[in-house]
């Protein structure tokens, strides 16, 4: 089950979700396996610009270069939005693709 997650960047709605191609994607950008980065203490600790950049320019639909994904995010903060908020949208999107982590009964853990 995969499932977009929506995010409110510089007053527009904008959905995130990844595909295996996207997962792919962003793994390559940050060089290395989100597998291993959920297992080796949690996203928190990869967490960096670097996380957030890629994030975005693989989590929407657009599927942005990682120069107007920072773009994007600069635009965000200077309106007084946070990385933090980016964040956890990214966590929650790659959570909600299923590919990583289910509940028992199959449905898909959001985190929360």
């Amino acid at each position: 089950m995969k499932k977009s997650i929506d995010i409110k960047l510089n007053n527009k709605e904008v959905s995130f979700e990844f595909t295996i191609r996207r997962l792919a994607k962003f793994e390559k950008a940050l060089g290395n396996s989100l597998f291993y980065v959920m297992s080796s203490g949690g996203m928190l600790k990869a967490m960096d610009i670097n996380f957030t950049v890629a994030g975005v320019a693989c989590a929407t639909s657009d599927e942005m270069s990682l120069e107007a994904a920072a773009d994007l995010i600069q635009k965000h903060c200077d309106n007084g939005g946070t990385l933090d908020e980016i964040n956890n949208a990214i966590y929650q999107a790659v959570i909600a693709s299923g590919i990583y982590i289910k509940t028992d009964n199959g449905e898909t853990n959001k985190g929360n």
